[in-house]
């Protein structure tokens, strides 16, 4: 059985966005998605209600199918590990639409794919959970400087009252104004598009 996960990082973003491109995926290959698990949360929260009932839900030979890597997973390396194992003890193959090294598994089962085609497929599983991490980190940091260059220009200021969102959607116009997409920098808040423009034009925060 096929089990696709869908995830976006907060309530104003759309985490059925890639359902009919996972569709489409499978429907060129005579397959079909037996179940969508689809949630709202970080790629960086541990406890993720959906995923977990996925994983339950799962039998051996079973496969997770995913849009891309940081849909799965935003996690430290060894936490990813950890997610990992439950994964493969469960029997359930990964399979990530971008990674075409991961496909094998749609056409072959585990037993007739070679070890050092698993052993390729994990590697680019692992190489593809790192990126994802060090892309997260990298666009916190970059935000935490922006936010930091505004505090000694007198650009920061006020104590809204919503704290937390607030200085999310700053670091966004930080990030904004040194050029980045909206879409990006947005997403590299975990900040909803609605939320961001809603802060542009509410003076309460």
């Amino acid at each position: 059985m096929i089990r696709a996960y869908l995830r976006a990082s907060t309530n104003d973003q759309d985490s059925s966005r890639a359902k009919n491109e996972l569709r489409e995926f499978v429907k060129v290959r005579n397959l079909q998605i037996a179940s969508f698990y689809q949630e709202n949360i970080s790629g960086t929260a541990i406890e993720r209600p959906k995923l977990d009932q996925l994983i339950e839900d799962s039998e051996d030979g079973d496969v997770l199918l995913i849009e891309k890597m940081d849909r799965l997973t935003r996690l430290p390396f060894q936490t990813w590990e950890t997610l990992k194992s439950r994964i493969k003890a469960k029997g359930l193959s990964i399979v990530v639409v971008d990674q075409s090294m991961t496909h094998q598994t749609l056409v072959d089962s585990d037993e007739s794919v070679s070890a050092i085609q698993q052993a390729l497929t994990n590697f680019m599983l692992d190489l593809g959970a790192a990126m994802a991490r060090d892309d997260y980190e990298t666009r916190q940091k970059r935000a935490q400087q922006g936010i930091a260059k505004a505090k000694k220009e007198g650009r920061y200021k006020g104590r809204p009252t919503n704290v937390e969102t607030a200085q999310k959607c700053r670091a966004v116009k930080l990030l904004v104004a040194d050029g980045e997409t909206i879409s990006a920098a947005c997403k590299s808040q975990d900040v909803g598009r609605a939320t961001y423009y809603k802060y542009l034009q509410d003076k309460s925060y």
